[in-house]
């Protein structure tokens, strides 16, 4: 599926190639009147040499008719050879002054498509075009301006040469060193006058190549002017017709639903299945929607990018293929997390809502209970289903509860990230949600029970089994049903519990509904207190800790 941020990379990056691509393609204008006069300078320049050249090669003709030896003959048969490629030279200079940097463009240009044809298919042909043209004319240049130094610093060298020469003619006496030296004079003269032609050639080409280069603000709105005017345009048909296409395949699928009962529900299978379809069918068809576009533009260039995009799309998928296929699978509810069960996430119960490129779950109890993961995270989970009757958190807002820690207080916010109480007095304690959970809160709102102990003397060891847990009960729960109120107290129980050291002491086991969660201190401070009571009026003693000292008696021999 090709979607807009991908469309807009391309767009971008094939806009940047184009920027580049245009550069360099104005047509130049035509010499100057005053480049007339050099270049007929420059050809008269070319024009003497050659001349000077078949007049050698005329003389060099007579000397091999009458030479006697078969080395003088080969010696002047390689030096005639020499001259034939000296004019042939010198004509293709005299051609280059007439034709400028045009002449020398063509044969590049030439060149370069018979290398094209020899080292690339002709898939690659638009783009490495593409990728060579934006600096040709920098490359030819720069190259124009390597050679003119090199044969600069050859006609100095052949400069010097010659005056040298002409100081050993000076000074020599044989005849015979006098004809070598002539004959080396001739030869370097002919090397400083090929050198002085080509210098002239390549002066007038690089002084042409300079004047018809446009300035830098030429250049770069020339460059966005060309690029709006053809890729550009092309671009943006390519983006209308591919947005087309997907907005045409969504309005069919959309109409098809509506009439289908059974693509009408959603959760299904075939609901399911139906919107991948879809969806898959609308990415193909907005990726040729832009193939057709650039292709009925003949634009190459962006046709081939996409192609080689496409291939290489394919050529990754040899192993993201089996990732693709898992996320399909889950996408169609047949994976290992499925719609409307339970699954763990970040050690909290969620229920999958709905699965998608981006999967949503739900906690009811919790306030902001719906998270959006992506789908890439949901591959590693495993739901299970649920019988509807789980909790999906331990409290509520509002909730009285008790904690490991012995916290006592009420639940005034319970978020995924984290849960705030509310202590007597005001203070606010805040836990992160899974440290709240690792407390193991107890919730008071579905009933607690107050457990306590109280002892009394060894003086009531008669009647300890029998009349005191009654007295004890039943006072107890005369007092707690006249302060909580009868429906708030479900039971209240006093049991014999055990025969201590200093005292009888038994247990006090009373339950209450949530209703009167938040008076639990109250409460077990209410149970002591009535406990105390019903001892002063019955006479019983209530015993303390006693301590025996038992002090060492002395032996005979300490006294």
């Amino acid at each position: 599926m090709v979607s807009c941020g991908v469309v807009f990379r391309i767009f971008l990056l094939t806009g940047l190639l184009s920027l580049g691509i245009c550069s360099g393609q104005n047509t130049p204008p035509d010499s100057p009147p005053e480049m007339v006069g050099r270049n007929l300078a420059a050809l008269n320049g070319v024009a003497e040499p050659m001349k000077a050249a078949t007049d050698e090669i005329a003389r060099l003709n007579g000397e091999l008719a009458i030479a006697a030896t078969d080395s003088r003959k080969a010696d002047l048969a390689a030096r005639i050879q020499a001259e034939r490629e000296r004019i042939t030279q010198l004509r293709a200079n005299f051609l280059d002054i007439v034709g400028g940097s045009e002449s020398t463009e063509y044969d590049q240009v030439k060149q370069a498509q018979r290398s094209l044809q020899d080292q690339i298919s002709d898939l690659l042909d638009p783009l490495v075009g593409a990728l060579r043209e934006p600096t040709e004319k920098l490359r030819h240049t720069e190259q124009m301006r390597k050679d003119l130094a090199k044969w600069q610093d050859s006609h100095e060298k052949a400069g010097r040469v010659l005056e040298r020469i002409d100081e050993l003619l000076v000074e020599a006496k044989d005849e015979r060193v006098k004809d070598e030296l002539s004959r080396a004079k001739r030869l370097w003269e002919s090397r400083r006058s090929d050198a002085t032609g080509n210098i002239e050639v390549l002066r007038l080409q690089v002084e042409e190549r300079e004047k018809t280069t446009p300035t830098v603000w030429e250049s770069i709105s020339g460059m966005f002017r060309d690029f709006w005017a053809t890729r550009g345009l092309n671009l943006l048909l390519a983006l209308i017709a591919a947005a087309a296409a997907w907005f045409a395949v969504q309005k069919g699928h959309d109409m098809l639903r509506r009439a289908s009962p059974t693509l009408r529900k959603k959760g299904t299978f075939m609901s399911k299945a139906a919107s991948m379809l879809a969806v898959g069918f609308a990415g193909f068809a907005s990726l040729m929607a832009v193939i057709l576009v650039f292709f009925i533009r003949g634009d190459w260039l962006l046709l081939t990018l996409v192609i080689v995009m496409l291939l290489g799309a394919a050529w990754a998928g040899k192993t993201t293929l089996p990732s693709y296929i898992e996320q399909i699978k889950m996408l169609l509810n047949l994976g290992s997390v499925r719609e409307g069960e339970r699954v763990l996430y970040r050690d909290l119960p969620w229920e999958v809502t709905s699965l998608g490129f981006y999967s949503f779950f739900t906690n009811p109890a919790l306030e902001g209970g719906v998270i959006r993961i992506p789908l890439k995270d949901v591959m590693s989970m495993i739901s299970r289903l649920t019988d509807g009757k789980e909790q999906w958190f331990p409290t509520r807002r509002e909730d009285w509860i008790v904690l490991a820690d012995d916290t006592y207080g009420k639940v005034i916010h319970q978020s995924p990230e984290q849960v705030v109480l509310i202590k007597l007095g005001g203070m606010t304690i805040t836990y992160p949600t899974a440290e709240f959970l690792k407390q193991i809160p107890r919730n008071l709102m579905t009933g607690f029970r107050v457990s306590s102990k109280f002892g009394i003397s060894y003086d009531c060891q008669k009647i300890a089994a029998s009349d005191v847990a009654h007295v004890f009960q039943t006072r107890l729960s005369e007092e707690l049903h006249r302060e909580l109120g009868k429906d708030a107290v479900r039971s209240v129980k006093v049991e014999f519990a055990t025969a201590a050291s200093s005292s009888l002491d038994y247990v006090i086991l009373a339950d209450f509904t949530g209703e009167v969660a938040q008076r639990l201190k109250f409460i077990e401070r209410m149970i002591q207190k009535i406990c105390v009571e019903v001892c002063n009026e019955q006479g019983w003693e209530i015993p303390f800790t006693q301590i025996t000292i038992h002090q060492a008696v002395p032996t005979a021999g300490n006294s």
